[in-house]
Formats: C-alpha cells, sequence, structure tokens
C-alpha cells in the first residue's frame, strides 16, 4: 500500500550481522529516508512482556498495550537490548497472534510516517516478502556464517571483556536455522530481491552497489 504521493519503498532483508542495520541507518540517511527497524517492534513487546507468563491472555496483553508504544527515543531503545529482553522477544516472535499484531502496525508506517521524508527504507528478516512485497527496489544481504561471527564478536569485544567466537558462531547458527525454518514469516530472499554477498565486502562497498542499484532504478530520486 503506497501512500497518495507514492513516495519509494524500499527493504533490506537478511540473516543476524550480516550489516543490514548499518547499512540501512546510512543510506536512510544520505537520501532522507525514513530507517524502519522492524525488529526492534518485538523486543517492545518483549520488553513488556517481561515477568508475564506466556501461558497468560497474549491477546488482552496486545489489546492492553499503549496506543504510541512503538514510537520509540533514543534512549529507550538502549534498553531494549538487554539479553533478557531478546528471549522474550524471541518467545512472542514464534506466535502467530503476535506477528500478525505486529504486522498491521509496521504496515500503518508505511503510510504514516513524516511527510519530510523522502521514502522508507525497512530493515529486517521479512520486509520484501511480507511487510512491504510491493516494495519499489529490495535487497538480501548475506555473509557467510563464520565472517558474520568474527564481524559479531570484532564489534562486541570493545563492550565486554568475556567474549567468545565459538558461542557467538553457535548463537548465529542457530539464529539463523529458527529464522529459516520459521511457521510464520521464515527469512527468505524475495523473489525479485537483488542478493548481495557481503562477505568480502566492506560496509563502504556494500552501500555503493545499494546505492547505484537505487539510482538505477529511481533515476530522479537524489
Amino acid at each position: 500500500m503506497m501512500d497518495k504521493i507514492k513516495r519509494p519503498i524500499i527493504t533490506l532483508d537478511g540473516p543476524s550481522a550480516s550489516g543490514k542495520g548499518t547499512i540501512a541507518k546510512l543510506i536512510a540517511k544520505d537520501f532522507n529516508l525514513y530507517n524502519l527497524e522492524t525488529g526492534v517492534f518485538y523486543r517492545v513487546l518483549g520488553k513488556e512482556f517481561l515477568g508475564k507468563s506466556i501461558n497468560g491472555d497474549i491477546l488482552k496483553f496486545l489489546s492492553g498495550l499503549k496506543k504510541n508504544i512503538f514510537l520509540i527515543n533514543k534512549s529507550y531503545k538502549k534498553e531494549l537490548y538487554q539479553e533478557k529482553i531478546g528471549v522474550e522477544a524471541s518467545k512472542l516472535a514464534k506466535l502467530k497472534v503476535v506477528r500478525s499484531f505486529i504486522l498491521l502496525e509496521q504496515k500503518k508506517i508505511l503510510t504514516n510516517y513524516p511527510k519530510k521524508f523522502k521514502g522508507i527504507i525497512l530493515e529486517g528478516r521479512d520486509c520484501g516478502t511480507v511487510i512491504a512485497p510491493e516494495a519499489n527496489i529490495k535487497f538480501f544481504l548475506n555473509a557467510k556464517v563464520e565472517i558474520r561471527a568474527k564481524r559479531r564478536y570484532e564489534q562486541l569485544l570493545t563492550k565486554k571483556n568475556e567474549i567468545n567466537y565459538e558461542n557467538i558462531l553457535k548463537d548465529l547458527i542457530s539464529r539463523d536455522r529458527n529464522d529459516i525454518k520459521r511457521k510464520h514469516s521464515p527469512l527468505k530472499k524475495a523473489d525479485d530481491a537483488t542478493e548481495i554477498d557481503c562477505s568480502f565486502r566492506s560496509i563502504e562497498e556494500t552501500i555503493m552497489i545499494v546505492k547505484k542499484i537505487i539510482l538505477s532504478k529511481l533515476p530522479n530520486f537524489k
């Protein structure tokens, strides 16, 4: 569903640690796009659900949420990346009723984000296949799991002292398996998406490729 002035929709999908989040932020800044991090929605619910039973009344829980709960500021967003919140978010993401609820909220933003932006870029696991299958341009970023683990290890090394590469690798392999085999909205490349292997490309090189494709398909989008 496009808005009245037909602002373009761009999607960036891919597995964990493929670089899609960093690339989406930089592309959004360069092209004045609204950056929608779709995975954060589940972390918001995970935070709200802390201490509650997963066997409880999910519909009652969802209907009781504040209206603007997904309007996230920077300080609040930092809290969402606690490990315990990630665990709750993963549990909730497996429930069809939760994914349906989140999908409706995400689709609302496709037509209601601020008019100051020239378009919108979504990043996540199912942006091009489920959230915005009508997107103008779709990308699927990928990289060998060993390389993604190494990048995540180097990223976390500056923040934590006790970091183990093997544990990170096992975690990414597990996440990939769960994302791909998930019954509802699994991780997969959209048929009309451009796949970019980032294994041996820097963030800068990947961004140049993404920009070139965007400008080739939207020549007036500068």
